[in-house]
């Protein structure tokens, strides 16, 4: 019966399908070992556009509604699907090398830089102890809350040609433009530590014995992101693996405040009116005496 409702359920017109974009995975989530796995949502762009404007401590009531100022139009579940969106865009590593982008691809997909003649060839673990032996596998979440812009369509009642197609499409590429495919870790941005203090968005250290017998290294290089505080990646002899231990949020340097909207002002309800008071229990009003017109005087 859900599957059927989420079916029939309408998406937004930036919406993923399924196993595309923000939608590539799908998550289950559970509150401790014993819980019940319980299946997210799919994303909608609008949670993601949403979710980089917030920050709410998670609770594990995936039903929960978010009351937040700006408004997030969902629960707990949604914001949680959107962070692991966001997280796993800008924190999945893999070694430079392993991956190559699919040559006129129009969905920007990559492949395995598999070799004409014999395998791919893993680096050693003292070599990838440094930031540009690291790149993104994913691609990144523009600022429409996806992976991908849509080709523009004109509006009802005109009828566009090629070129003012591809010039409406490149003006969406200048406001929201793509980044490079595979880029390595040490051009993204820096974050700032203070005012005047900048530092980069990654650190990488070998953690252990550094010291190599016959290319086998008992050492781990272990590259930590200082953007999404908790996310680790780690390398040993050609294996590799990511994991995330944190609260979902990113690190910024000044505090911030989201506070929780007032609630809405209701009108006052209309006032009762009663029966009409029976006749007999009418308080009686003393009339008050007249006065007496004097007489006129008589003239002498």
């Amino acid at each position: 019966m859900e599957a059927e409702e989420e079916e029939e359920k309408e998406h937004e017109p930036d919406f993923e399908p399924k196993g595309t974009g923000v939608n590539r995975y799908t998550y289950f989530v559970a509150k401790d070992s014993l819980s019940e796995w319980t299946k997210l949502p799919d994303l909608e762009p609008s949670h993601i556009k949403a979710s980089r404007l917030i920050k709410v401590l998670l609770t594990g009531d995936l039903e929960r509604p978010i009351f937040t100022n700006p408004f997030f139009d969902g629960q707990e579940k949604h914001y949680l699907r959107a962070q692991i969106a966001r997280i796993s865009a800008s924190t999945t590593l893999i070694p430079k090398g392993l991956m190559r982008p699919v040559e006129d691809s129009e969905t920007r997909e990559v492949e395995e830089n598999t070799p004409e003649e014999g395998d791919i060839v893993m680096p050693s673990t003292s070599a990838m102890n440094a930031l540009d032996m690291w790149v993104h596998a994913n691609k990144n979440i523009l600022l429409n809350g996806t992976t991908s812009l849509k080709q523009p369509e004109p509006p009802e009642g005109e009828d566009w040609d090629e070129d003012t197609t591809n010039a409406k499409m490149k003006e969406l590429l200048d406001s929201d433009p793509y980044a490079p495919l595979l880029a390595p870790i040490c051009d993204d941005s820096k974050i700032s530590v203070s005012k005047t203090l900048h530092q980069p968005a990654w650190s990488v250290k070998l953690m252990g014995d550094s010291t190599e017998y016959k290319g086998v290294s008992n050492g781990v290089v272990v590259v930590r992101s200082l953007q999404w505080p908790g996310s680790y990646s780690f390398y040993n002899n050609g294996q590799f693996q990511q994991i995330y231990v944190g609260n979902g949020h990113k690190y910024e340097q000044a505090a911030s405040f989201y506070p929780i909207d007032p609630p809405l002002i209701e009108e006052d309800p209309a006032e009762f009116e009663g029966p009409e008071e029976p006749a007999q229990n009418a308080p009686v009003v003393a009339e008050a005496p007249a006065e007496e017109e004097e007489a006129p005087a008589e003239d002498d």
